[in-house]
């Protein structure tokens, strides 16, 4: 017996922002890379809400890559905000989650904080919960059909 599962994949894009301890840009840069990196960094399901407020929980298959850019000096002794961009490769599974027909017109995101209206993105690593804040964030929807085999069992 043949079942047709539906498998959504999309790519996560985000830039944020992240506060490093450092004596100068260069070394708030390495410092970024050393404490968030796709070793580091244990993200197995990600949280995205829609437009009307409907939640989707999607498994985070891997970390695309993590580009970090920019560092800038903050107004607090030898910390410095550095900037860098995550790419994050999901994907929802039917079978898990409710079936809910044209999931791609629907804007999902990052939830926005209940205290500000910005976007902390907390990102759990192997040493210590990293807090980002969100700059920019893009959701691309890819979708393809698996035929999966139901093992069948004689009594």
């Amino acid at each position: 017996m043949m079942k047709n599962e539906m498998m959504e994949h999309a790519a996560l894009n985000v830039t944020v922002s992240y506060l490093v301890k450092a004596k100068s840009k260069v070394h708030a840069l390495d410092m970024a890379r050393f404490q968030l990196n796709e070793e580091t960094i244990s993200l197995d399901r990600i949280q995205l809400v829609n437009d009307q407020g409907m939640k989707r929980l999607l498994k985070v298959e891997h970390v695309e890559f993590i580009h970090w850019m920019a560092a800038e000096s903050s107004e607090f002794c030898d910390q410095f905000k550095v900037i860098g961009h995550f790419r994050l490769a999901l994907r929802l599974s039917h079978a898990e989650e409710p079936y809910e027909e044209n999931i791609h017109k629907h804007h999902y995101r990052l939830p926005r904080s209940a205290i500000q209206d910005k976007t902390v993105w907390v990102i759990p690593t192997l040493h210590q919960p990293a807090f980002t804040q969100v700059i920019s964030q893009t959701l691309e929807w890819k979708t393809k059909a698996r035929e999966t085999t139901a093992l069948i069992t004689a009594v």
